[in-house]
């Protein structure tokens, strides 16, 4: 008899204390993941935090964290020969009451774009691991993988065969903050430059002089080409790469930097434009802008002016369709297939004697117009 109530009382407290799990396991419970920081670049190691918190009595004896990550983010020390289009990740946790746990998870992307945690599920088992409970918590977590930045340096090639080629044509000015010093006078000299003092010591005319400057602004353009073509996914990431560490290395240098490309931005219904700045910063907004390109929609030359002109009658950003009027702007132009639509437009800019450069992302130089000779450089993708 006693036993019998025994056995009763056992499956009394047993099914009490499901009642009371599945009632309440789920109070006061915090889960959430974040990566360590909001942007990286391609091939750089950040982390994933999981952290878990039960702010209750109540200790939550299994406890699993359920979540899917894309195939281009590698976990440190995971084996992942076998994924396909999704990593699935299943982590336990055993947490008492009251306490919080946080768990840091080294991981890469190996690919540029934005990346989200999907699929977040968490799934507790109770007391007796006999019945699981699953809820699907809010966690927001989003990390933005921008273009890998070469950190290109000025003795780097094509990068020198640009630069010396843009500086050789840039315009110089005489720059009227910076005395250089005294000359001879000489016909055809402004009577302001005469140094009366000077004039007067020597017995002859002397004229002050400057050091030269010159305008300090690129123009980036950065040009996409419908494919097929061999290794075109990588061609096209490269694209971008390139748009970045040409743009880090003339602000490095304090050159003002513009930038277009012909693919649709992070709203995908016109073209990437980024204005003009001088700072660091500014990196930033190019890195970010180029890390949302989609390559879903590729504009033609006809749909990037109508896209230009429509930036310029909602006073957006600069009229880029003047950079390359002015020819006191440095052009840069950057793509992997030299079309002939796109060539013209480069040798338009030749024929100006403005200064520019044409990089070919490539294995080998296709056959150029005679006029490109001069100011075009070969690229070999680094990262194939």
């Amino acid at each position: 008899m006693k036993v019998f109530i025994l056995l009763i009382l056992v499956v009394i407290s047993y099914f009490l204390m499901r009642m009371y799990y599945r009632r309440n396991w789920k109070k006061h419970l915090e889960v959430s993941l974040q990566f360590s920081q909001e942007t990286a670049h391609e091939g750089e190691w950040v982390s994933l935090e999981e952290v878990v918190t039960n702010n209750k009595a109540m200790p939550l004896p299994a406890l699993k964290v359920k979540f899917q990550m894309s195939r281009f983010i590698v976990i440190e020390n995971s084996d992942m020969k076998n994924v396909t289009d999704h990593y699935y990740r299943n982590d336990l946790f055993s947490i008492g009451g009251y306490k919080k746990v946080i768990r840091r998870l080294p991981l890469m992307a190996t690919k540029r774009g934005p990346y989200r945690i999907d699929g977040v599920q968490v799934v507790a088992s109770d007391f007796f691991f006999s019945k699981q409970y699953a809820y699907m918590p809010e966690t927001p977590t989003e990390l933005l993988v921008t273009p890998l930045n070469y950190e290109i340096g000025t003795g780097d090639l094509p990068f020198r065969t640009m630069w010396g080629e843009v500086v050789s044509k840039l315009k110089l000015y005489e720059d009227y903050s910076a005395f250089a010093g005294l000359r001879d006078y000489q016909p055809g000299d402004p009577i302001q430059r005469i140094n009366w003092k000077a004039s007067a010591r020597s017995g002859d005319w002397q004229v002050n002089y400057y050091d030269t400057t010159m305008d300090k602004r690129l123009h980036i353009v950065l040009h996409a080409e419908r494919g097929p073509m061999p290794h075109e996914d990588d061609m096209r990431e490269e694209l971008l790469r390139l748009g970045v560490s040409f743009a880090s290395s003339a602000l490095g240098i304090g050159q003002s930097v513009s930038m277009e490309c012909n693919v649709s931005g992070s709203d995908g219904g016109t073209p990437l434009m980024i204005s003009e700045g001088s700072s660091m910063g500014h990196l930033t907004s190019i890195e970010i802008g180029l890390a949302k390109i989609d390559y879903e929609t590729i504009f033609d030359a006809k749909r990037m002016k109508q896209a230009m002109r429509e930036k310029m009658e909602l006073g957006d950003g600069n009229d880029f369709s003047a950079e390359e009027e002015n020819p006191n702007t440095s052009v840069l132009y950057v793509t992997y297939s030299l079309r002939p639509e796109f060539e013209k437009r480069v040798c338009a800019r030749v024929r100006m004697g403005a200064p520019c450069c044409l990089v070919i992302i490539g294995d080998k130089l296709p056959e150029l117009p005679a006029e490109l000779n001069g100011c075009t450089a070969l690229w070999k993708p680094r990262n194939q």
